[in-house]
């Protein structure tokens, strides 16, 4: 099966959903992922590079499909992304933290993850669902 990035679809009538979804993605920032949690907000955090073909695969692959990408545009998820395409320390000092050295990275925060859950390298719209459901503490 082709997948096909949710984004691409041939339909001119938009839903409230993907109009949320186009939102931008936040700056990668520890301070605002602690005040975000501490609201009760979940956070997913994207960390990525142009040169990086996993990161990509990813992208195209699960957080562009639902249901990941409806799940991404829930107004109480705040979408966090480091891009890494040129390296720059506030990242690697991000990846360092969690004992990572390279990307693809990502991390769920939220009320009941308040430190956050890993996710694996090469993503699966089950392990996102999961991670977002737990942060939420549901």
């Amino acid at each position: 099966t082709l997948l096909t990035p949710h984004w691409s679809k041939a339909s001119n009538e938009s839903t409230s959903a993907e109009q949320t979804s186009e939102r931008p993605w936040q700056t990668l920032s520890f301070k605002t992922i602690h005040q975000a949690v501490t609201q009760g907000k979940v956070v997913f955090v994207d960390v990525t590079a142009d040169w990086c073909i996993t990161c990509k695969a990813n992208k195209l692959g699960v957080l562009e499909q639902e249901p990941v990408y409806s799940a991404l545009a829930a107004p109480d998820l705040i979408r966090m992304r480091g891009d890494w395409t040129v390296r720059n320390d506030y990242i690697t000092d991000y990846l360092r933290a969690y004992g990572q050295y390279g990307v693809p990275y990502n991390r769920v925060y939220g009320p009941g993850a308040p430190e956050g859950i890993e996710l694996p390298i090469i993503l699966t719209s089950d392990a996102v669902m999961q991670a977002i459901k737990e942060a939420r503490n549901e």
